[in-house]
């Protein structure tokens, strides 16, 4: 078994549309520090990371998957807090289960995983 990812870091700009758009979305918890960082929780022991306030994300530079149990219902859930659909759903091969990606109203770009 590898190392597991400890913290993703991604941009901002607003910390708090950005806490409400992830936690209705993925129940994700979200604690301050200080008016220009955010951290979150996505579970007990999941991965977790932090947001940092800037004028612009840059895209294209880290994609992190959040399993998911259907990529389509996320999609739509996404689009109705103000995201992006970017990549519908689609099969990895070899058995692996299917990804997808939205875009959050930020910019950023999140990839989706589920074995259905």
């Amino acid at each position: 078994m590898g190392k597991e990812i400890g913290h993703i870091e991604m941009t901002s700009k607003d910390l708090m549309q950005t806490k409400k758009f992830y936690s209705r979305l993925f129940g994700w918890k979200f604690e301050l520090f200080g008016d220009k960082y955010m951290m979150f929780r996505t579970s007990k022991n999941g991965v977790g990371g932090g947001f940092q306030l800037g004028k612009k994300p840059k895209q294209g530079t880290t994609t992190l998957y959040v399993n998911v149990d259907t990529i389509p219902a996320t999609q739509q859930k996404a689009k109705g807090l103000g995201g992006r659909i970017l990549k519908k759903r689609k099969s990895i091969g070899g058995g692996m289960g299917y990804w997808g990606t939205i875009g959050d109203p930020h910019g950023n770009v999140i990839g989706l995983w589920s074995k259905k």
